[in-house]
């Protein structure tokens, strides 16, 4: 699917993980200052349902800024795949096996269902 302006305000309040995502006020502050350089953030189209999978502290960032929409690559599935492209952009990011991964995100609030 193409890159689209996505209405912020059309996002699912529900993050990935079921928590508050931790946020770096550092990387939040880089993106404020880079957003329009950003790769977009990855939402996947949950029957309807609009999640984040990827692009929290450019979500913020846009926030920050006062914007209202954000550039986004839209992708048809569930929730397990908007948590396994979380769990692949975490191993890019970080030398943590998928369980290491898992773990971290159980531990920010309750326990994530793959299904």
């Amino acid at each position: 699917m193409p890159i689209v302006d996505l209405p912020i305000s059309v996002l699912s309040q529900e993050s990935i993980e079921r928590t508050r995502p931790h946020l770096d006020p550092e990387r939040v502050r880089y993106y404020a200052e880079h957003l329009d350089e950003a790769m977009p953030v990855v939402v996947f189209d949950i029957d309807g349902d609009l999640l984040l999978a990827d692009g929290y502290h450019r979500l913020a960032a846009a926030q920050q800024l006062g914007r209202t929409t954000l550039k986004a690559d839209v992708r048809k599935g569930q929730r397990r795949d908007a948590l396994q492209l979380a769990i692949d952009v975490a191993q890019q990011q970080r030398p943590l096996t998928k369980q290491q991964i898992l773990d971290a995100i159980a531990r920010r609030g309750r326990p994530v269902s793959e299904g």
